[in-house]
């Protein structure tokens, strides 16, 4: 009978990246809140003296996740941001930035599984964010209600996220009618007296 080659140890890189992973599947799954480190290291089948070796806690394996993940996202947004320059608010093509939004599945999913301080201050920074690349389009002073864009960044990642958890409720044509509603409510401020 052949000998068994011995086991490869993984290096460093690669196994940090396969704890996060198993972080971010248990954090989606069950809510970050019921997930502990011992779950991570049942997860990928190792101790939890390896998890602590690369990560003190679930909180902090939270932050390695959203800054590794984050990029990515104003990656996929910033063409289709930069599309919009200079363009009428009505005109800036909400379902391309909706769809981007919902391309990035995990990282959405993952900022809403859980209810804490950390989250909420997660979820309020990339939401701060999203305004500030969406403030080239907002309004015009004396157009209407500046709050237009703190609503269209909230309805924006609201119905993505609800489109990732319950894609059977979500209407095919929602890519088509979200940008028409963005679109008229402007509209409606527009015209309304100051």
């Amino acid at each position: 009978m052949p000998a068994m080659p011995p086991a490869r140890r993984l290096d460093a890189d690669t196994r940090r990246e396969q704890i996060l992973n198993a972080a971010q599947a248990l954090f989606i799954e069950r809510g970050f809140e019921g997930v502990a480190m011992t779950d991570v290291a049942r997860a990928l089948g190792t101790s939890r003296p390896t998890v602590y070796t690369y990560f003190t806690s679930t909180t902090d394996m939270l932050g390695a996740l959203l800054e590794a993940r984050l990029p990515a996202l104003w990656a996929r947004l910033r063409p289709v941001l930069e599309a919009g320059q200079g363009r009428d608010p009505a005109a800036v093509d909400y379902a391309a930035i909706h769809a981007a939004l919902l391309q990035e599945r995990d990282l959405l999913l993952l900022m809403h599984s859980g209810g804490g301080p950390t989250f909420r201050e997660q979820r309020r920074h990339f939401l701060d964010q999203l305004a500030t690349r969406l403030a080239p389009y907002r309004p015009a002073p004396g157009a209407g209600d500046t709050g237009a864009l703190v609503i269209i960044t909230l309805l924006l990642e609201a119905v993505a996220v609800e489109a990732l958890r319950h894609p059977e409720n979500t209407p095919p044509a929602l890519h088509q009618t979200l940008p028409v509603f963005i679109s008229g409510g402007l509209d409606a401020l527009r015209g309304r007296p100051e």
